[in-house]
């Protein structure tokens, strides 16, 4: 298993190499089948990535993902963090983003685990509405609170990645983007004052947790 685990390593840096010396064409289309083996549930598998047995991949990715940052001119030393400007001015300390398509049973939930988080800064939330057609569009707008900001691409073929990537764009971003799936729910009222505290206590780019 770890043999594959580092197989899969070594394809990420092929694909990163490709990226950097020619462009990628995605083919929409199947180009071979796959057994699967690996018959857990995805919210057991999902998190494999952060599971201390697979340390190893992990650093393997790291350096890979580190050394393409560097080749492409994006990569920055730790002790530069210090020196990113914060001046500038945002509507709120923090955006909660929830991308969004046909979650009408648990949409409500998400939205409302973020607005009863307590904190000492301002916040709001960004609902990238994927054009979802069961009912999940009406659920967000029946949220009266200024801080829900429910967003509806022009484009209909965003998925995932692409509603975050609009989210963090737009003009109600706050400083720190975090990311809810719309099916989950903070664990805590503190849980959003926790993940910016560690933001400014470790001085971090970026916090997965």
């Amino acid at each position: 298993e770890k043999p594959q685990r580092l197989r899969f390593a070594a394809f990420y840096a092929l694909r990163l190499h490709l990226s950097r010396v020619g462009k990628i064409v995605h083919i929409n289309e199947p180009l071979y089948t796959e057994k699967e083996t690996d018959l857990r549930n995805s919210g057991e598998k999902q998190f494999d990535y952060v599971n201390p047995a697979n340390r190893e991949v992990q650093l393997e990715y790291e350096r890979v993902c580190t050394e393409h940052l560097k080749k492409i001119g994006a990569w920055m030393a730790p002790d530069e963090i210090d020196h990113l400007p914060h001046e500038e001015a945002f509507p709120v300390e923090a955006s909660v983003i929830i991308p969004v398509k046909n979650r009408v049973a648990t949409i409500k939930d998400a939205i409302q685990s973020v607005l009863s988080q307590t904190a000492d800064f301002d916040f709001n939330i960004l609902v990238v509405d994927n054009h979802s057609n069961d009912g999940t569009s009406e659920a967000i707008a029946s949220i009266e609170d200024d801080r829900v900001v429910h967003i509806i691409p022009q484009q209909k073929d965003l998925g995932i990645g692409g509603c975050w990537d609009l989210a963090i764009r737009h003009e109600q971003c706050g400083k720190f983007a975090v990311q809810l799936d719309s099916d989950d729910l903070y664990s805590g009222p503190d849980t959003l004052a926790r993940i910016v505290e560690v933001f400014y206590k470790q001085k971090a780019a970026m916090v997965i947790g």
